[in-house]
């Protein structure tokens, strides 16, 4: 497809401020499951508006449905949320949960799926599945490479959609639990708090290491790719994404203005592009933390990438706010058309056009013959080419006109005003749209003998022993990360003692990741009993090399809706994990027969690409860990993967529901499973002592403030 510039449109204003600046495109959401509820987001009938107003002028809305959805919002909501918007031509929905990808595929199916970069698609194995499921384009990742980008894109016939500027997440998008724990706020519902722009104390071995005004850590530079648009361009990206929903409409205007400029120029003149110092400079002053950054496409993490010191105060610069105002904002857009006018005697007058290859005419009167002084072929011209404030002008007229005939200028102005509006009606009945409602769609519960476990993962050999030395888990998960070259003799520790094998895949799987997995440990694969994957690239990339074992999605492949949760259940020897914020109530009418049921231990708020040692200037390769420190005295766990080069921050209280045992088990789950990630063997034998108290035994078990209840009572917004 043409390359499309697309633009973010958190208000009405922005919306017509981002088409009059240039933009092809432009996604915004509603009063519902976007992912920016704090926008001031457009009602239904200003979404109705943008979207003839989009079609009309040859562009595009596409809307965000881009969080995860609860039951009740999927049956009660949703359906009647899009109906009169698909009705009335919307473009395309964003779309995060695969419940709502289904939805929508099934109820209206002329609607084009985009699928958001919050379902972290890491590869082509899962965008292959995604274009059997209808999916038509692919929001990439932002921490994915060029090279990455470019190996996609040889392997897929779907359209590409790629960040070029604007506000860059520190985490994964869509592996982000921070604002969620902290809060209740939760990214995944579009509440994100922002935690991550907050100032935290990077400690390791019990010292500080970024001392001084270096304290936002976790707060990224905006990116600003304009340098490097070709490239992005040839990568195979058709869709230059700017980030901004929650931006004024300057900075939509401005921005966009200048990514426009660029676009065209490479577009009519590759040789000679060149970046203006001075556009560099208007995009600074729009907005910036600390400088800009080109993001991941050509780097991995670095120091040079973090706003480490506390934001400048910036001043206004108000002549480019002043100029994007009056060139932007409270205008519309003019449709060119050409039209014939025809004017002859005995015959109504006609004004006819041409609209993607369709003439459309409208007639009026009978020319009278002039008794005094007939009218004029300028006066017809200068009528009929009065638009107004429609959204049309007329380009170029022809004008057949007859001799002696008269006029009313009334007469004019009213075929001219019915003809307008037959054009403006027969651009937007081409994208109308009937619905014919189908069946529900049905409900599949696989069969399951219930027999009740305890499961139990471990990252190194002291947790293992502590698993190994009690009665308690039949079933043990090896991070296969955390042991390394000493995953074989843990493999074989766990299976002479009678326990059922499983191994954990890591968080993150790209390209570098499959070829490890790969070169040192597909051969485990063979021999585990199942498999735990945290990305569904893994799950494909599997299936695709022939692995025939069971499967258990972990709690961040997301299933917060039963028609998710089926997605995965039928596929077939696979078993799902109950989601992190969904509470009790939620989760007695989602149902969680025959899944697994996270009840302990520290819980991942973030994945992220970026390295706090690295940020602090160190690479030490050798998976140590560290902690961030909050202004409230929290101190947030984190761990390297070095082999695959990213960071897990893990929540700073550990998840403990042990409590709640006899509610857990009223739930039916097949099993419960004990994480463990920094305790030591000690810890370890106490916490798998207190499961087999409360949930083999059925004994009451108390908590203490040193744990957390997770969003098992409170849930989320």
């Amino acid at each position: 497809m043409e390359i499309e510039l697309l633009a973010p449109g958190g208000s009405y204003n922005s919306v017509l401020a981002a088409f009059n600046a240039g933009a092809d495109a432009v996604y915004t959401g509603g009063n519902m499951f976007g992912a920016r509820a704090g926008a001031e987001n457009l009602t239904l009938e200003q979404l109705i508006d943008v979207i003839q107003y989009a079609h009309i002028h040859r562009k595009k809305i596409y809307l965000t449905v881009n969080t995860l959805l609860k039951d009740e919002e999927i049956e009660n909501e949703l359906y009647n949320f899009l109906l009169p918007l698909y009705e009335n031509g919307l473009d395309a929905v964003i779309v995060q949960d695969m419940g709502v990808l289904l939805f929508v595929r099934r109820y209206f199916p002329e609607l084009r799926i985009h699928a958001s970069t919050q379902m972290t698609i890491l590869g082509a194995e899962t965008i292959k599945e995604l274009e059997n499921l209808g999916v038509c384009r692919v929001v990439m990742p932002r921490e994915l490479s060029l090279e990455e980008i470019r190996d996609i894109h040889r392997h897929t016939s779907l359209e590409i959609e790629s960040f070029v500027h604007g506000a860059l997440c520190y985490c994964y998008s869509g592996q982000c639990f921070l604002s969620s724990y902290i809060g209740g706020r939760s990214g995944n519902r579009g509440r994100c708090a922002q935690p991550c722009r907050m100032e935290y104390d990077m400690i390791a071995e019990g010292r500080i290491l970024n001392p001084g005004n270096q304290k936002y850590i976790l707060s990224p530079k905006d990116i600003c790719t304009l340098n490097i648009v070709p490239d992005i361009m040839n990568a195979g990206v058709c869709s230059l994404k700017i980030e901004g929903r929650m931006k004024k409409m300057e900075y939509v205007a401005g921005v966009v203005s200048i990514y426009r400029k660029y676009i065209d120029l490479y577009r009519n003149h590759p040789d000679q592009y060149k970046v203006d110092e001075e556009d560099l400079k208007r995009l600074a002053d729009l907005f910036h933390r600390n400088g800009f950054h080109e993001s991941y496409y050509y780097q991995h993490n670095g120091a040079d990438m973090i706003s480490l010191k506390r934001p400048q105060f910036r001043k206004e610069n108000r002549e480019l706010n002043q100029m994007l105002r009056e060139n932007y904002s409270g205008k519309i857009l003019k449709r060119k058309i050409d039209v014939k006018v025809k004017c002859v005697k005995n015959h109504p007058l006609e004004i006819i056009t041409v609209i993607d290859g369709e003439t459309i005419m409208v007639s009026g009167m009978v020319p009278e013959q002039a008794k005094n002084r007939p009218t004029e072929k300028e006066t017809v011209i200068r009528q009929i080419c009065k638009s107004g404030n429609t959204d049309f002008s007329i380009q170029n007229i022809d004008v057949e006109m007859g001799e002696e005939l008269f006029l009313p200028i009334g007469a004019l102005n009213e075929l001219r005003r019915r003809f307008l509006s037959c054009v403006e009606q027969f651009i937007l009945s081409k994208n109308f749209r009937i619905v014919q409602q189908p069946p529900p769609m049905e409900e599949y519960i696989p069969f399951s003998e219930q027999k009740f476990a305890v499961t139990v993962s471990v990252w190194n050999k002291e947790q293992l022993n502590a698993v190994l030395s009690l009665p308690v888990a039949e079933t043990v998960y090896l991070e296969i990360q955390g042991f390394g070259e000493a995953l074989s003799e843990a493999m074989r520790k766990a299976k002479e003692a009678g326990k059922r094998v499983m191994l954990a895949l890591p968080y993150i799987f790209r390209k570098a990741d499959k070829e490890l997995l790969d070169k040192r440990y597909f051969t485990w694969i063979q021999y585990a009993d199942g498999i735990l994957v945290r990305n569904v690239e893994e799950y494909f990339y599997l299936l695709h090399r022939g692995v025939d074992k069971n499967f258990v999605f972990d709690y961040n492949v997301y299933t917060n809706n039963r028609i998710s949760k089926q997605y995965y259940l039928r596929r077939g020897k696979t078993q799902t994990t109950v989601p992190l914020e969904l509470n009790y109530q939620e989760l007695k009418k989602r149902g969680v027969c025959g899944e697994e049921f996270i009840v302990y231990g520290y819980m991942p708020v973030m994945i992220s690409a970026g390295c706090g040692f690295k940020t602090c200037g160190a690479c030490f390769q050798d998976n140590r860990q560290y902690q961030l420190g909050d202004r409230l005295g929290n101190r947030f766990p984190a761990k390297c993967v070095c082999e695959s080069c990213y960071n897990i921050i893990y929540n700073c209280k550990p998840l403990s529901l042990f409590s709640y045992a006899e509610e857990i088990l009223e739930l039916n789950p097949k099993s419960v499973r004990i994480c463990f990630t920094l305790e030591n063997e000690r810890q370890a034998r106490d916490v798998l002592r207190k499961a087999q108290e409360a949930f083999l035994k059925k004994n009451k078990v108390q908590e203490d403030d040193k744990t957390t209840r997770g969003h098992f009572k409170r849930g989320v917004l």
